[in-house]
């Protein structure tokens, strides 16, 4: 009995220690300016033969953002100001290492250059249009959620499946899929966002930039089956 009147005290202090204020859209979108900034240098900066330690530790910190967020806000602090907030920025600059070898390959000649701005624009247009429309709507997207995890599920097991029966009919199938689910999960977030406390602004922000990096390598995957694979020429 004292066993359990101490764990529902326990339980009582860690809430009433998390934050109820409304998170702010300047702060994700303040984390999310650093976080793209912090991705660029990762592309540009750092060399491809931190591809590997770059996925490492991706998976790593996936799993651990998470854990420090909610350490973090049962504890009182603000993650977004803290080790948490710091880890969303490695983060974000191991994503940029991952995706390096690709960005520089393409910016190494004028038609790679030419695909990378197409794939760009159209993410930029997607996504911002998707974002406005989650945070602006008054339909309830959370109905949603059940159906784009089955789906998220649905493209994993294809694009596992696509590794051995390649094509282009199914690469660009999967490329349209996942573009259309990572606008729909664009949307859901944004929506989510205008319902978070402050202390949720870390898993907010990086929730948003992955939809925007997978919706930008679905997206840079079709451009490029569109105009026949990246070639060499000038």
């Amino acid at each position: 009995m004292g066993n359990n009147e101490y764990s529902e005290e326990y339980t009582r202090t860690v809430m009433d220690r998390r934050s109820t204020k409304p998170i702010a859209m300047t702060q994700v979108m303040g984390l999310l300016s650093f976080m793209f900034l912090a991705m660029a240098a990762g592309a540009f900066l750092l060399p491809p033969q931190y591809f590997i330690p770059a996925v490492i530790i991706e998976f790593i910190l996936i799993f651990a953002i998470p854990i420090l967020s909610g350490r973090d806000a049962a504890e009182g602090k603000e993650p977004a100001l803290g080790l948490t907030g710091g880890l969303a920025l490695v983060f974000a600059a191991c994503t940029g290492a991952v995706l390096g070898p690709t960005v520089q390959m393409l910016m190494s000649t004028a038609n790679g250059a030419i695909l990378l701005g197409q794939a760009s624009l159209v993410t930029f247009i997607v996504f911002a249009s998707c974002g406005v429309y989650g945070y602006l709507t008054r339909r309830n997207l959370s109905t949603w959620s059940k159906a784009l995890f089955t789906s998220l599920l649905v493209l994993l097991g294809i694009m596992i499946l696509s590794l051995f029966f390649r094509s282009n009919p199914l690469s660009l199938a999967i490329g349209l899929g996942g573009a259309v689910l990572f606008g729909l999960l664009t949307a859901f977030d944004f929506q989510r966002m205008k319902h978070s406390t402050s202390d949720e602004t870390v898993m907010v922000a990086l929730n948003i930039f992955l939809d925007f990096i997978n919706l930008f390598t679905f997206i840079l995957n079709i451009v490029m089956i569109f105009n026949g694979g990246f070639g060499s020429r000038d």
